[in-house]
């Protein structure tokens, strides 16, 4: 046989295993094999697994436990959960939704519409941290056995429909919690739901263990046997965990200087994550005597060189913004107003706003709240203290885990407080509107009062124009961008970093906030992993097998052509 009909041979040899091999790799990645322990971290134990408070940490976990009528899928748009279908009935400003047959709680009692009515009217409606504003007065009319027709007291699509696909609104069993105080209920500390994974033990401080919901109406979900759910807080710690592979996974709290290390361990996979939308803020209690002198936070905002910080802070990887409104939805107003460093101009307005410097160069002192468990954070505190206390401002920081700072913030007990926010439209009007000055860490927790910002708002829950919508918030930001109840540092990148080993489309968490079911996550066999009965050989996978003997039917096919050819 002639060279050139020997590498053609060998190319066309090679070509046939690579496509075997590719076509192994997609079998394997397409049939997830069931079973195993996936080990995650959080770097805030929750205080309870209440699904309505908002809070990520509890919510990640209620995401596993429970489910909606609603879920979302990639593009935030919704899809079936607990609700087969569902129809939006605007002529009677009302939602119509047919729930699935065979679903059960996990101590095995059905699913049923008594299940929604309960949970809408009862709990919902009062004890949800958006419950309030968006489902008050909400009646539910049993249509069917399998059917309820759902009237918010006001309806508002736009923001209902994301609620539906939320744990916002996860349906909890009227069999247990009927005639019950629901906050002083042992059902939020052992809760029961219909999600992927039941609720098992939960060793305070330590961990919580969450395992296979067998009966799960998603037939062969969840692949996975166990959820342990660690808390870590010390992000040393949660570092040597991941690269020991004793914790497989972590969805926030990671230090930023971490990431080179972390991305050159052939182990671990690290995905850049901006999902969900958050913004780093420095954020005010304007009932505190200085604070509330707009010139004084506007000084502040001068005094702080937020380049810097974002880059200290995050080594670049998170950008600097100027305002409140996520970028990547909603293009900003050329007219907000922006505060470049400059610590001059700094001291003068602290000086016109009336407090000069004493003898001993400070003018006021202020205490900066902070939490431990996010790195950066504890360095953005140090950063600030650092440029403060440059134009005369005494900085006291307080650090406290998040429980604490949550309780602190919600009873407004703090000067200022450094945190990362949620970016939804949904939450921002229960953060800046009047009526939200409620005891609640996740409402208006600044006392900001303002009445054109409270009308816009108004005017943006019943408009029905998505453009229209995005220029009265923009407007707003312009608002806010001048009265300053915070100032926004940087935009969030969340580090998740995973085991190799770990797949599916649920990791990055992070669709609406951190409440994604790891449902379609599944642990990937590896050779030392894989098990086979005793005396079974290990020999060739049948893939190569096949693929061997192409290339031989194609090497003895090309001969005898060539053979024929000749003759």
């Amino acid at each position: 046989m002639k060279p050139r009909y020997l590498i053609i041979v060998l190319l066309m040899s090679i070509l046939v295993i690579s496509i075997f091999a590719s076509i192994s790799v997609m079998a394997e990645e397409s049939n997830p094999k069931p079973g195993g322990t996936l080990t995650v971290a959080l770097v805030a134990e929750p205080k309870n697994l209440n699904p309505y408070t908002g809070a990520w940490h509890s919510g990640f976990v209620d995401a596993q436990i429970f489910n909606s009528l609603l879920e979302l899928d990639e593009n935030l748009q919704p899809r079936p959960s607990l609700a087969e279908s569902w129809k939006i009935l605007s002529d009677e400003k009302a939602y119509l939704f047919k729930l699935r047959e065979g679903v059960k709680w996990h101590d095995g009692e059905p699913l049923t519409v008594d299940d929604v009515k309960f949970s809408f009217e009862k709990i919902i409606s009062k004890y949800d941290i958006f419950g309030a504003l968006y489902f008050n007065n909400t009646v539910v009319e049993i249509v069917d056995s399998r059917t309820v027709k759902i009237k918010p007291g006001v309806f508002l699509p736009g923001a209902q429909m994301l609620l539906f696909a939320s744990i916002d609104t996860a349906i909890v069993p009227k069999h247990l919690l009927e005639g019950r105080d629901f906050l002083k209920s042992d059902f939020i500390n052992h809760p029961i739901g219909t999600g992927p994974f039941k609720f098992k033990e939960w060793v305070k401080g330590s961990y919580i263990e969450l395992v296979k919901n067998e009966d799960y109406w998603k037939t062969g979900k969840p692949y996975l046997d166990k959820i342990i759910v660690k808390f870590v807080t010390d992000p040393s710690t949660l570092v040597a965990s991941l690269q020991a592979g004793e914790v497989n996974y972590v969805f926030r709290g990671l230090p930023y200087e971490t990431y080179h290390s972390l991305v050159n361990n052939p182990n671990l996979d690290v995905i850049k994550s901006v999902r969900p939308p958050y913004k780093m803020f420095l954020s005010f209690n304007l009932k505190n005597p200085i604070l509330s002198n707009k010139l004084v936070r506007k000084a502040i905002a001068y005094a702080l060189n937020r380049t810097d910080i974002a880059k200290k802070a995050t080594l670049g990887i998170c950008s600097v913004t100027n305002t409140w409104l996520p970028e990547s939805e909603i293009t900003p107003s050329p007219n907000i107003k922006t505060y470049e460093y400059n610590p001059q101009k700094a001291e003068e307005l602290l000086d016109e706003a009336g407090y000069p410097r004493g003898s001993d160069g400070k003018r006021f002192t202020i205490e900066l709240l902070t939490r431990t468990g996010e790195a950066e954070e504890a360095e953005i505190a140090d950063l600030i203290k650092n440029y403060l206390e440059n134009v005369g401002i005494d900085i006291r920081i307080k650090r406290v885990d998040f429980g604490t700072l949550l309780d602190l913030t919600a009873n407004f007990n703090y000067d200022m407080v450094l945190w990362k926010s949620w970016i939804s439209t949904i939450w921002q009007y229960q953060q800046y509107t009047t009526e939200w000055i409620i005891h609640d860490p996740f409402a208006n927790i600044y006392q900001y009062s303002n009445p054109r910002v409270d009308d816009l708002f108004h005017q943006w829950l019943k408009e029905p124009d998505p453009e229209k919508q995005k220029e009265i918030l923009r407007e707003i930001d312009v608002i806010l961008t001048d009265d300053l109840p915070q100032i926004p540092l940087y935009n969030v990148v969340f580090l998740n970093v995973k085991s190799k080993n770990v797949k599916g489309p649920d990791i990055p968490v992070g669709k609406y906030v951190f409440w994604d079911a790891l449902e379609n996550t599944y642990i990937e066999s590896t050779p030392s992993q894989s098990s086979q009965p005793s005396g079974e050989s290990q020999g060739f996978p049948i893939e190569y097998i096949i693929a061997l003997a192409v290339v031989v039917i194609i090497v003895v096919a090309v001969g005898i052509l060539l053979y024929r050819r000749r003759g």
